[in-house]
């Protein structure tokens, strides 16, 4: 089985693509030549698993297009970018199961060639998303510039593999028939998909990121020199680290006319370059160690003298990365009680420092309380400036529970905790320290705290 769309294939769905966009949209039949994913299933708490490439791909900024769009444009624009994906799941041994908007699920599993050989699901879903890129900016956008008021776009694409649970959900029966099957559909249960969605939302417009899992099982035809970079991505606090690549297109873009991508597309921002600068460092240098420690292990013959020397180095290392660790809390530290400097930076900028220092803290062995602990009142200051008063509260609870000097109060995240009626844990937590007579507490500045609480809430 040959991966990827041949010249027969692209052409054939170059001129579906051009047939669509060309037509009057009432003049556009629908097609449902997709497969039922239901009837193999039966309706109970069965489930189904499987091993399998999940990839997600979705058009980037589509509310922008929108908001610009006719609406009969947008119908041009949808259904040829759907025709264009489904083609391209199909061609490459894959399935399409959702349709949710302009996203689109595929669905890739291990397969025998005709000669017996195991063609990988991850190389099908890596080959698919080559395919979704190659047709959309050599022949969608083409086509779309030409025929849909000038319009262009620009796909990210997601991919993670592992165990996927299937199972049937729905209701029976309808007014008419209780026997009657009305609404069912099938769901696609496990960290797979949810990851291979969330990559989805992460990358950029026309790149391809991938996850540590899938990069570890795809062949190396589908690993050319510097084409996956290792890559960190922040969603809601959390970090999501994998390879990313962009314009992985196939082969036969050689032999095809240049490649039409949207204009004026916003770039990295200059903290997200800072922070994966970071990253990459700390990568760069935890590759070093983990090569270093290979190649000791070999050298029997010098174990011990060997295992000294990475023990000394992973100390110098922890020693480099506890020191920037600090010197991005030092960002936090000039923060402090300067808002016209917390506004010029901006929000994006603070939210990824703080995470860094959560990530960096955890690779020194450092707690959250710890963390915390180090930079309390800059966190409480920066939090409550956003208005981030759930994690101003937390914050200020810990350092209440920890810091045996005083506590940072700040009146509005204390009215807000008022409001959610959980001021009594900042109560709890002072008075716990109060009683406890066996740590160091200023209890003086601890009782002022106190009544600095009582009297935000009566409104002094």
């Amino acid at each position: 089985m040959n991966l990827g769309l041949n010249k027969e294939n692209f052409n054939n769905i170059d001129k579906r693509l051009e047939t669509i966009t060309k037509q009057k949209v009432e003049q556009i039949e629908i097609n449902t030549e997709l497969p039922p994913t239901t009837n193999n299933l039966t309706d109970s708490n069965k489930t189904y698993a499987i091993d399998a490439a999940i990839l997600f791909v979705d058009i980037r900024k589509s509310t922008d297009l929108t908001d610009t769009s006719k609406m009969k444009s947008m119908v041009k624009v949808y259904r040829s970018f759907m025709r264009a994906v489904v083609a391209c799941v199909r061609v490459n041994g894959g399935v399409t199961r959702q349709f949710l908007g302009d996203r689109i699920m595929g669905v890739f599993t291990d397969e025998k060639d005709e000669n017996g050989n195991i063609i990988s699901a991850v190389d099908k879903a890596i080959s698919c998303a080559r395919s979704i890129q190659t047709i959309i900016d050599f022949s969608l956008n083409k086509h779309l510039k030409n025929n849909v008021n000038n319009k262009t776009i620009e796909c990210g694409i997601g991919i993670d593999y592992g165990k996927v649970l299937v199972s049937k959900v729905g209701m029976y029966g309808v007014e008419e028939n209780e026997q009657k099957e009305n609404e069912t559909d099938c769901v696609w249960v496990g960290k797979t998909t949810n990851y291979a969605s969330k990559y989805a939302d992460l990358a950029e417009g026309g790149q391809i990121f991938i996850s540590q899992n899938v990069y570890n099982n795809i062949s190396n035809d589908m690993k050319p020199i510097n084409i996956w970079k290792p890559t960190i991505k922040t969603k809601s606090n959390k970090y999501f680290k994998g390879y990313s690549t962009n314009d992985f297109y196939l082969d036969i873009a050689n032999e095809l006319e240049k490649p039409i991508k949207p204009e004026n597309t916003l770039g990295v921002s200059e903290s997200d370059i800072y922070i994966q600068s970071i990253y990459d460092n700390v990568l760069k240098k935890t590759k070093e160690l983990a090569k270093l420690e290979t190649e000791l292990n070999a050298k029997e013959s010098k174990l011990k003298e060997e295992k000294e020397n990475i023990n000394s180095k992973e100390a110098n290392y922890k020693t480099k990365v506890e020191k920037l660790y600090y010197k991005v809390g030092g960002y936090l530290e000039y923060a402090f009680c300067k808002s016209e400097y917390i506004e010029k930076m901006g929000i994006d900028f603070w939210k990824k420092c703080i995470e860094m220092i959560y990530e960096l803290g955890k690779i020194i062995g450092y707690s959250n309380t710890k963390i915390v602990r180090d930079f309390d009142c800059k966190l409480i200051y920066i939090y409550s400036y956003y208005e981030m008063y759930s994690e101003a509260y937390d914050a200020m609870i810990i350092m209440a529970q920890e810091n045996g000097h005083w506590v940072y109060v700040q009146k509005n995240v204390i009215l807000w905790a008022k409001k959610n009626y959980i001021i009594f844990k900042i109560k709890d937590a002072i008075n716990e320290r109060l009683e406890d007579y066996s740590t160091y507490t200023d209890r003086e500045d601890y009782r002022k705290r106190l009544e600095e609480i009582e009297k935000i809430c009566n409104g002094g």
